[in-house]
């Protein structure tokens, strides 16, 4: 039997426009101000391969992918990371935030793409080796604040129509709903400050 891993696994995902990377590096400061050793990744990317296979995923230049295809990628990126990066860092005892991780595959492909969720979860613990977080907190948010909050060019998967993120939205709230002892949930439509307490005190559980 694997022994156990001795960090702590954080994922912060949500829709578009959450605040999940402002929230993300508030976390990780925390975090090391309390004494607590943290690293930051981002799902997909963090590794040279998984940066390059995110370059594919949300270049709006290339054509419409299938949904499989999108999957697949994104589970490619993500066992990359886990393996050069987030089981190193557990391993060691690092708290690990994540921007985004499967849960956000679920949400995006499944639940909004069409792909069976269930069979997603499956991917990721191959693509992981097992690597679950101990906690996701789904920043939530209205899908139209979330969008108008995009004050750059947005990527391949950030210009699809609302509808779809709708669908995603529901999509995180479902998944949360499911699974109450991993997830929790903040509504994002508040101030940076506001947000970034009540992630704390959601973190806090899966600390001690």
């Amino acid at each position: 039997m694997a022994e156990p891993l001795r960090g702590r696994f954080v994922v912060l995902d949500g829709p578009e426009g959450s605040g999940k990377t402002t929230q993300v590096k508030r976390l990780v400061h925390r975090l090391r101000q309390s004494g607590r050793p943290a690293t930051a990744v981002r799902d997909p990317g963090s590794t040279p391969v998984s940066e390059r296979i995110r370059e594919v995923l949300l270049d709006r230049r290339l054509p419409e992918m299938d949904v499989r295809t999108e999957v697949l990628l994104y589970m490619a990126s993500r066992a990359e990371m886990v393996t050069r990066i987030v089981r190193p860092a557990l391993e060691v005892g690092l708290v690990v935030v994540c921007d985004r991780f499967i849960s956000s595959t679920v949400a995006y492909q499944g639940y909004a793409g069409g792909v069976d969720p269930a069979v997603i979860w499956e991917l990721g613990r191959l693509a992981t080796g097992g690597v679950e977080p101990d906690l996701t907190v789904i920043l939530d948010v209205d899908v139209q604040v979330g969008l108008a909050r995009l004050h750059r060019e947005r990527d391949r998967m950030e210009e699809k129509d609302p509808a779809y993120h709708e669908k995603v939205r529901r999509g995180f709230l479902e998944i949360a709903r499911e699974r109450p002892d991993r997830f929790a949930v903040v509504d994002a439509s508040r101030s940076p400050d506001e947000v970034a307490q009540d992630v704390w005190e959601a973190v806090q559980h899966v600390l001690r």
